[in-house]
């Protein structure tokens, strides 16, 4: 029995080591190398298949947030300088606001869930160590992949934490362009919006005045800097045409959120 402890602790130190070796090599990627092949012991694939379905998740995870992005762009209406803001899906598809909200509440909650899965799966790493021995010679195999749980533990989580840190910078530059948001953009009384528009727009974008004490102002008025009035007009009804067909309504329902999520109280989380 005391062999069997000490060939336990061995592995689970030397899987802490792969731990450390996987940090080092954090812009490589998480590692995970078990083929799916079964070694007959419950206890030993149950946690292989655990790390498995984890590593798996992890992998989406971090797609997820590559494929929301938030655009702006800046338009004179009427003589006055706008801020417009919208997001769009990984297949340049404008989305409703409340589907954004639902999605960064979404996001945020399953990464929470990953994480509390990690852990629980951590449990088994021991047992799953302490098993091998009754694998005979094929425990040489095996136990790499057993040595590879930690690992895939300890550098998933990290992982995890920063995408969860880029959908609460999200939710957060969202909010920011809610609040102050214009209310009903028909109240500009911008000719070029067609009834049909200004619909879409009070679903899926959201519209600030940017007023000459605004920071960004003066940065507005260089960038325009040259342009004749026809020409600053002309980005406006471009910029309107275009997005009118992009945006697509209606949304899916049972994937929306009214209200934008205000996730500050999870951030020590």
């Amino acid at each position: 029995m005391k062999k069997v402890l000490l060939l336990a602790l061995a592995l689970l130190t030397m899987g802490s080591q792969m731990g450390v070796s996987a940090a080092k090599k954090e812009k490589e990627g998480l590692k995970w190398e078990w083929d799916g092949t079964k070694s007959g012991n419950e206890t030993i694939d149950k946690y292989l298949l655990q790390i498995d379905t984890l590593y798996n998740m992890v992998q989406e995870y971090q797609k997820g947030i590559d494929s929301y992005v938030m655009k702006d762009t800046t338009l004179q209406l009427n003589g006055k300088w706008y801020q417009i803001a919208w997001m769009e899906d990984s297949q340049a598809q404008i989305l409703t606001r409340a589907r954004v909200n639902w999605q960064c509440v979404e996001a945020y909650a399953l990464g929470a869930n990953i994480i509390l899965d990690m852990t629980n799966a951590g449990l088994g790493s021991a047992s799953a160590a302490l098993a091998l021995p009754e694998l005979g010679l094929k425990a040489l195999k095996f136990g790499k992949y057993v040595k590879g749980g930690p690992a895939v533990i300890s550098e998933g989580t990290k992982a995890i934490k920063i995408v969860r840190g880029k959908w609460l910078a999200n939710s957060r530059q969202w909010k920011a362009m809610k609040d102050g948001a214009i209310e009903d953009p028909s109240t500009i009384g911008y000719d070029g919006f067609s009834a049909s528009f200004i619909e879409k727009l009070n679903k899926c974008f959201y519209i600030k005045e940017v007023k000459e004490d605004d920071p960004t102002y003066q940065e507005i008025v260089k960038k325009n800097e040259g342009k004749s009035a026809d020409e600053i007009a002309k980005d406006a009804s471009g910029w309107t045409s275009q997005m009118e067909q992009a945006t697509v309504l209606p949304e899916d329902k049972s994937k929306a959120l009214d209200e934008t999520p205000n996730l500050e109280e999870e951030l020590e989380s």
